[in-house]
């Protein structure tokens, strides 16, 4: 009897399906949509036409709201004859210049209490919205404050004795920097009404103002509901004016706040309310594109081989799926990583094997000749060389193999303490200077005299020396020089190696720090390549860097290149 039941992979299928989703690989999608229980198909067009008219009938809502909320407030504010000015006196200076002064509605924009004057730079009043026009001296025009929004002013009485006292005047404004700065007058008010100057942060000729300049001086510091200031304009006429005026309230600010404050509260209503709605109303509507990419996401583990989810639709989904695409190419490379790593492993064993199994052959063959016999009493010793020499190759390869293997351990770690790693080198050299006189070698060393001092593992990075000029001595032939250099190099300790050997053939330098590469790319008859790679693997544990020099030093053909942080402090 036939099974009606899905299989985990059928319903994914027909779960992918239903939402427009295929693998990579582009199948045909030929196969009929199989009946679930999830809700009915969404197509990109419905899907994209509700999030417009929800937005569009959201936002209609909100504008509607302010609107209302600003024909409210206005009709509030009317009817106790409060309005909310945009404009200002400056917003007038073309009609200022043409002498239009008529035409400057000053009730509206200064307040019912408000008034405006033109006066001539002298004094002369030309212009008022009072019946009685004001008279002004030119001393008392300079006390008046200049329009500037960012102009404050204030008043201190400091009392000096029972019925004097004296009076700071400090005037704060921006610059043109926008840097805050200060004035003050120190005045002393005498019995016949004038107000002495006692000290002043301003350069004037001036000793005392009367009490008309007084009050003008103080004005705004001194009346919390009304400003008066003079705003400086040159007429068609080219005579310098003054519109002197008084705003009644030039800020609004009891009626900037409570109108901020009543229309956030609506609007945060509206929002609210409608949001409400809007969630509920869509989220039905993502549900199918979340509960397909859920259900690839629980079957993952049991998929041998993992597609990527092509969905196509709204942007918010289409950077969920790419992200699940990418986290399922992230452990497919992991997954190869792994793969590498063992066969990596592989390869080094298969190296090592290859590499010992030469010297084996050729010391149990030497070793069987002699036992019976075969060889003459003239040649034994030259045998016994090579099998002593065979052997010491394969300590040396089985120390080095080790050394690779201790580096790779997890548990491995240096013990860095701050180095003087000029000094090191030249240690180093000193104890090995014999070695280049007995194998018929030069050693050139070029080290700096200051200190370097990097944070180090004196034992590994020793270890890299010796290898490095093992290879030296095992590669070049005798006469050949071996330049030692140290310097420093900005922040950083530059350690070099240079030859005037045979080099190293191009197609192999791109592999020199591989260990067991497999064929003579970069191996020759006589390494493992397993020095370079420990050289390779120290060195980075450092946080460091060794390379071989593209373009080697004049006069050498082979240069390798070591490159150490210096400790902080140490950089100059």
């Amino acid at each position: 009897m036939k099974n009606n039941k899905l299989t985990k992979r059928d319903d994914y299928q027909s779960k992918t399906e239903a939402l427009n989703i295929d693998s990579v690989d582009n199948r045909k999608k030929t196969r009929a949509r199989e009946k679930t229980k999830l809700p009915p198909r969404i197509d990109n067009a419905s899907f994209l036409a509700l999030l417009i008219r929800s937005f569009v009938s959201f936002s209609l809502i909100i504008i509607l709201g302010v609107v209302a909320i600003f024909a409210v407030v206005n009709w509030a504010f009317s009817e106790n004859g409060i309005n909310i000015r945009q404009k200002g006196i400056p917003d007038y200076t073309k009609e200022l210049q043409n002498g239009n002064y008529s035409r400057i509605p000053a009730d509206k924009i200064l307040g019912k209490s408000g008034w405006l004057e033109i006066v001539t730079a002298d004094g002369n009043t030309v212009y008022s919205t009072l019946q009685t026009p004001n008279e002004y001296s030119v001393s008392e025009l300079d006390c008046i404050a200049r329009f500037n929004q960012s102009e404050t002013r204030a008043v201190h009485n400091f009392k000096i004795s029972s019925d004097k006292y004296n009076y700071l005047i400090t005037i704060s404004y921006l610059d043109s920097e926008g840097n805050t700065q200060e004035r003050y007058y120190l005045l002393s008010k005498d019995e016949r009404e004038t107000y002495n100057i006692v000290s002043s942060s301003i350069s004037t000729t001036k000793t005392s103002f009367t009490q008309k300049e007084y009050d003008y001086l103080t004005y705004n510091a001194t009346h919390e509901e009304e400003r008066l200031f003079r705003f400086s304009f040159k007429g068609a006429d080219g005579v310098d004016y003054y519109a002197v005026f008084m705003d009644e309230d030039m800020n609004n600010t009891a009626v900037i706040y409570l109108f901020i404050v009543v229309v956030a509260l609506g609007i945060l209503a509206l929002f609210a309310t409608v949001m409400v709605f809007y969630i509920r109303y869509i989220n039905k509507h993502v549900q199918r594109p979340l509960a397909v990419l859920s259900y690839a996401m629980t079957t993952f583990p049991s998929q041998e081989k993992h597609e990527h989810l092509n969905y196509k639709g709204s942007k918010e989904f289409e950077h969920l799926y790419d992200s699940f695409n990418e986290m399922v190419d992230i452990l497919d490379a992991s997954e190869e990583q792994r793969l590498a790593l063992e066969a990596d492993k592989q390869r080094m064993l298969a190296g090592l094997s290859h590499d010992l199994k030469t010297p084996i052959t050729i010391i149990q063959g030497f070793t069987k000749a002699i036992k019976d016999g075969l060889v003459s009493e003239e040649d034994k010793q030259k045998y016994l060389q090579i099998i002593l020499t065979k052997s010491n190759q394969m300590a040396e390869l089985i120390n080095q193999f080790y050394e690779y293997n201790k580096l790779e351990h997890p548990d491995f770690a240096l013990d860095k303490k701050p180095c003087d790693v000029a000094e090191l080198a030249r240690t180093f050299l000193a104890n090995i200077y014999d070695e280049f006189e007995v194998q018929g070698y030069i050693l050139d060393a070029q080290i700096c005299e200051e200190p370097l001092v990097c944070n180090v593992d004196k034992g590994q990075l020793l270890r890299v020396f010796e290898n490095l000029t093992g290879n030296f001595f095992k590669y070049t032939p005798q006469g050949s020089t071996l330049r030692f250099g140290v310097e420093r190099e900005e922040n950083k300790a530059r350690i070099s190696l240079a030859d005037n050997g045979p080099g190293i053939n191009e197609e192999s330098k791109a592999d020199v720090f591989e260990a067991f590469v497999v064929g003579e790319k970069s191996r020759n008859k006589q390494g493992s390549g397993l020095g370079l790679a420990v050289c390779k693997k120290i060195v980075t544990m450092h946080g460091g860097n060794i390379e071989l020099a593209k373009e080697p030093i004049e006069n050498f053909t082979t240069e390798f290149v070591v490159t150490l942080d210096l400790l902080e402090g140490e950089e100059k």
